[in-house]
């Protein structure tokens, strides 16, 4: 594979906040298919965990404790959830592979650092083209 420059960039005005991560599960929906209500409570879970990120730095202990039962009132309130219909929906979260050990899927935490003094989330997608007649990457 040969090192290419950047061709295109395309700028996402956004608040870091729940905002933030539904535009991120937004984008990468086709990889998850979830429903609007089912990304807006791991979208807030994120948040959450985001926020926690930056006193918590063990990732284990992070998850424990985000997604804990002190935490549930709080994102069910964010997401303006009844008891029933976020129960609900966490089930189906866990029967999809979105939880997993009580714990959202690693692939859909987005890497960013609590102290990230850029303010901003930089995205590299490279789409890799095959020369089909050579069986290799252009």
């Amino acid at each position: 594979m040969r090192d290419i420059g950047i061709n295109n960039v395309i700028r996402i005005p956004t608040k870091i906040g729940t905002e933030f991560f539904k535009r991120w599960l937004e984008f990468i929906l086709p990889f998850h298919h979830m429903t609007p209500k089912e990304m807006d409570i791991v979208a807030a879970y994120l948040y959450k965990r985001y926020e926690l990120s930056a006193a918590i730095k063990d990732d284990d202990l992070l998850d424990r404790v985000t997604m804990g039962a002190d935490f549930r009132d709080d994102v069910r309130a964010l997401c303006d959830m009844s008891l029933n219909q976020f129960q609900v929906l966490l089930c189906k979260l866990r029967k999809r592979g979105i939880l997993v050990n009580d714990r959202i899927h690693p692939k859909l935490v987005p890497n960013l650092v609590a102290d990230n003094n850029t303010g901003s989330f930089k995205l590299l997608l490279l789409f890799d083209f095959e020369n089909e007649e050579m069986g290799k990457t252009v």
